[in-house]
């Protein structure tokens, strides 16, 4: 007695079947497209954002061979260097500082300017003088210092600006706490006062 056949097998598909059609991605492949893109940008924002080593540093950034690690990338935009205050690196407590106190200040000034004017009738104009001229040079110094740290990784030429900002606003604050520190010191001695304002920038002109 023989053994029954086996089915015959189905049918192949021509090259113009079903099989050979262009398959619509379904929704999970095309989220996982969209992930995988957005992680790629976001990748490359983290790789932007990266500190690098003082051996990674051009020359023209290496000025403390003490600090190793922590470094900004050289930005060579304004905008990319004020990006940077979004995350952490060798200079945010540079630039938050200054940044903080040249804003505290200015709120300091304009509260004791509606005080004083106001409860004291026998201040004069000179001593709103004075005390604008030393909350003028504390918000100059601080603003000038905290926009240097901020941009000194744009480029050499921005940076070398940034430097000559900074001392300049020491020279502010120099300058805008000697005029009230005269003035009071020499209050009742008004001929003494002219002497020294006459005298003390000649001094300071003749030191090398």
């Amino acid at each position: 007695m023989s053994s029954p056949k086996p089915p015959p097998p189905p049918a192949s598909e021509g090259a113009s079947g079903v099989r050979n059609r262009a398959r619509r991605p379904s929704a999970a492949e095309t989220l996982l497209s969209s992930v995988e893109s957005t992680a790629i940008r976001l990748e490359k924002k983290v790789e932007d954002a990266l500190l690098v080593l003082w051996d990674d540093l051009p020359s023209w950034r290496r000025d403390n061979a003490y600090i190793l690690t922590g470094y900004r990338r050289a930005s060579g935009s304004y905008l990319g260097s004020l990006r940077s205050l979004a995350y952490l690196h060798n200079e945010s407590v540079n630039i938050w500082s200054h940044l903080v106190g040249a804003v505290a200040f200015l709120l300091a000034g304009l509260v004791l300017y509606t005080t004083v004017a106001p409860r004291y009738a026998s201040a004069a104009p000179a001593d709103v003088l004075v005390f604008a001229c030393f909350f003028a040079g504390a918000i100059s110094c601080l603003g000038m210092s905290a926009t240097y740290h901020a941009v000194c990784n744009h480029s050499p030429e921005v940076a070398k600006w940034g430097n000559k900002l900074d001392y300049s606003g020491i020279v502010f604050l120099i300058v805008g706490s000697y005029v009230p520190a005269m003035y009071y010191g020499f209050y009742c001695h008004p001929s003494l006062m002219r002497f020294y304002l006459w005298t003390f920038p000649r001094d300071e002109s003749t030191d090398d």
